[in-house]
Formats: structure tokens, sequence, C-alpha cells
């Protein structure tokens, strides 16, 4: 039931377990790769922002 975290970054990890399922599911089908936590949660904002 749980997503492949994707990061290699503890912070990023963090943040990404930390997220609901769909939310997960969304930031790893959106194939989009993220440099920073910064960008990341720019993605994830944007995503709730949306909704």
């Amino acid at each position: 039931m749980s997503n492949k975290n994707p990061f290699t970054n503890p912070e990023m990890q963090q943040y990404f377990a930390s997220l609901p399922a769909f939310v997960q599911e969304t930031i790893e089908q959106s194939g989009v790769q993220f440099d920073s936590l910064e960008q990341l949660r720019t993605f994830v904002d944007s995503l709730n922002s949306n909704n």
C-alpha cells in the first residue's frame, strides 16, 4: 500500500513520507525530478491550490 520513496535526501524522504498516498502517487506519476526540498514543497503546494 505504501509508495516507493524516490528520494535519497533524508529531508525530502521525510517530507515525501508525510504526504497523503494520493499526493505521493501524483509525484511519482509526474516524472518530475526534484533537486531540492523547496522544489518538492512548491510542487505539492501547487497541487493543493488546484483542489
